[in-house]
């Protein structure tokens, strides 16, 4: 079954393709009639509907006896100029609602393109907080480290508990980087553990600033595992990647030095 290009004799711009059932729901809501143009491709010009008695009737059927007048209008060919009319807007509102065109749907468009842009950045966004917060772990304790290494006892970093925790960190954010998003539930349960160490740490050591840090970088992974828009992922970015890279530059800078070694289990002797 054919489509067809319609558009009414005021208007240059035409709408389509329509099938004959979209057609007809159009004539059932009144708003095309026998006036109204279509392209036939045959005699490659616009013709008024009412000039196509087979295609009118498929149209029109509960109308099949009636007389339909056709107004005496220019026919111009496909790509000629017409002045615009008054009913513009309203022919073009009933074609978009032909199509679909509505405003609820452009509605749900943008909130899915806003949640596949979120889904598309989230994945990348959680690896690059976790490898920060894995630096924010390991940097104070790499004196320890490299001491472990001299002395050949490599087991002696297993006393360290940050070291493992930023192990852990910078696995996921490798994973997550390749967008393995199994490891999600992984990244929210470790968001909680940065909320309760980071209030910890800021506390034995007096510094508010790591408090608020930790803070906002355990609610921006969170919030990043869970967003469904940009709006959202922006906040989760603002929170969890700032909050991460500059506790990571507080770790470079030292702030941590000579506390992080007293957090050790003495599980391995020296």
């Amino acid at each position: 079954m054919p489509d067809y290009y319609i558009r009414t004799p005021e208007q240059n711009e035409s709408r389509g393709p329509f099938d004959i059932s979209k057609l007809l729901t159009l004539a059932e809501a009144g708003q095309i009639n026998a006036n109204t143009l279509y392209y036939d491709e045959d005699k490659e010009e616009w013709l008024p509907l009412a000039l196509n008695k087979e295609l009118l009737l498929q149209v029109f059927p509960e109308r099949e006896k009636l007389s339909l007048k056709v107004n005496k209008v220019d026919q111009p060919k496909l790509g000629g100029a017409n002045p615009k009319g008054s009913d513009n807007l309203n022919v073009e509102s009933m074609l978009a609602a032909a199509e679909g065109d509505t405003e609820e749907k452009r509605k749900l468009t943008r909130q899915k393109k806003s949640f596949d842009r979120a889904a598309n950045l989230s994945a990348t966004s959680l690896g690059l907080m976790m490898i920060f917060s894995a630096l924010f772990m390991i940097l104070p304790l790499i004196p320890q480290i490299e001491g472990a290494f001299s002395n050949n006892n490599v087991a002696q970093i297993f006393n360290y508990p940050t070291i493992l925790i930023g192990v852990f960190d910078l696995v996921l954010g490798v994973l997550l980087i390749l967008s393995v998003t199994e490891v999600f539930p992984l990244a929210r349960g470790r968001a909680m553990l940065t909320l309760g160490f980071g209030v910890y740490v800021g506390w034995a050591i007096g510094d508010p600033l790591v408090i608020v840090l930790t803070a906002a970088a355990g609610i921006g992974i969170f919030m990043a595992t869970l967003a469904q828009s940009m709006h959202t992922m922006i906040i989760a970015l603002v929170f969890g990647l700032g909050g991460n890279v500059y506790l990571a530059y507080l770790a470079l800078d030292g702030r941590f030095d000579g506390f992080f070694e007293t957090i050790m289990f003495n599980l391995i002797a020296s």
